[in-house]
């Protein structure tokens, strides 16, 4: 009794925290040691879930019924843009393939039917259009 006694207010604090947190601790270890906490954690995960689905959808309305490009419209847009893209590179990829054609037709062979086409023009203007689309 002489010790309990002597111990400062500040043991005491320290003696009563370190119990409740070891109590709580014990408490805490016991609820989720037991099935039903998993089994109410899932429940709460797919609340949470569905919650967040519903304000997306109901914010895409918004966004919608205001006239504003929402994420679905982005996202289409999006689409659209890589596939002229792609379709460009193609045609691009196809321009210079004819412009390597009519110049290894004009070194081979093609050195006198370029001056006759030439006089009438042809010829000119075929490799400047080649030339433009190149670029």
């Amino acid at each position: 009794m002489a010790d309990e006694r002597r111990s400062s207010p500040t043991d005491d604090v320290r003696r009563l925290y370190e119990e409740a947190e070891s109590r709580t601790a014990r408490a805490f270890e016991d609820l989720v040691s037991r099935g039903s906490f998993g089994e109410l954690l899932a429940r709460m995960t797919e609340n949470v879930v569905a919650l967040t689905k519903i304000a997306t959808d109901v914010f895409d309305l918004a966004l919608r019924n205001l006239r504003l490009a929402g994420r679905q419209d982005v996202t289409r847009l999006a689409r659209q843009l890589a596939r002229t893209e792609d379709k460009l590179e193609l045609i691009l990829q196809e321009v210079e393939r004819l412009g390597d054609e009519l110049n290894a037709e004009g070194r081979s062979g093609g050195a006198r039917s370029g001056r006759r086409n030439s006089a009438n023009g042809t010829a000119g203007a075929t490799s400047s259009r080649t030339s433009r689309a190149a670029k």
